[in-house]
């Protein structure tokens, strides 16, 4: 386990990069076609090109989206493991479950969890919807940083915890394996190795419900 020192070095780099690319942006410029072109664009990618890595800053990128999410009172309850060695992402794996074995082909693992010491009204489970809001960051961003990602939530949490030695107040609540999108021989190769899992036909874009089938009430 990581000593409270070295967390709080890894803590600061990560703040001190954060502003730095906050500097950097042109605030209020983002324009809400883009936005929606993005969620358009989403969809869960479940086969990978192992030939092309993720760069840290991609990682650094998508991991920021996650903290400017909303959460209740501001608590911020999220927490990330990062896994990108072979050995990193062996120990995560193997607590997932036999249908979610494509996962080996990404380039890197993040497991997103909540500190239930830092979320509001912890006893309610009220911090699902902020790793949730957390969640829907991320993915938004892996989806501006040109790659893919299925969040997961099919593993041995306890298992996980485990092999990761949390402390008991780190819930791992999703997985969520990054890397490029496979395509022509790639993909060929990775549907022969998980068959029809790593693209389901009713996961394609435009899959999608329509609006006026989901809306209850307007009035």
């Amino acid at each position: 386990m990581q000593s409270a020192k070295a967390i709080e070095i890894v803590g600061k780099k990560f703040e001190l990069a954060k502003l730095k690319r906050l500097k950097n942006m042109a605030i209020g410029k983002v324009k809400s076609k883009d936005i929606m072109k993005a969620i358009k664009e989403r969809r869960s990618v479940r086969a990978f090109d192992r030939s092309k890595k993720v760069s840290k800053a991609q990682i650094e990128a998508i991991l920021e989206a996650g903290t400017l999410a909303p959460s209740a009172r501001n608590t911020q309850p999220w927490v990330f493991y990062v896994a990108e060695s072979a050995e990193a992402k062996a120990k995560i794996i193997e607590c997932m479950s036999a249908h979610n074995q494509w996962a080996k082909e990404s380039s890197a693992l993040i497991v997103l969890m909540a500190d239930k010491r830092n979320a509001y009204r912890a006893e309610e489970k009220r911090y699902y919807i902020d790793i949730g809001l957390c969640l829907e960051n991320m993915l938004l961003e892996v989806v501006n940083q040109g790659l893919g990602a299925c969040p997961c939530s099919a593993f041995d949490a306890n298992a996980l915890a485990e092999k990761l030695v949390l402390p008991n107040h780190l819930e791992p609540l999703v997985i969520i394996p990054i890397g490029y999108e496979a395509s022509g021989k790639v993909l060929e190769d990775v549907r022969s190795k998980y068959g029809q899992v790593v693209e389901r036909a009713d996961h394609k874009i435009g899959g999608k419900r329509p609006l006026k089938e989901c809306l209850l009430a307007w009035h």
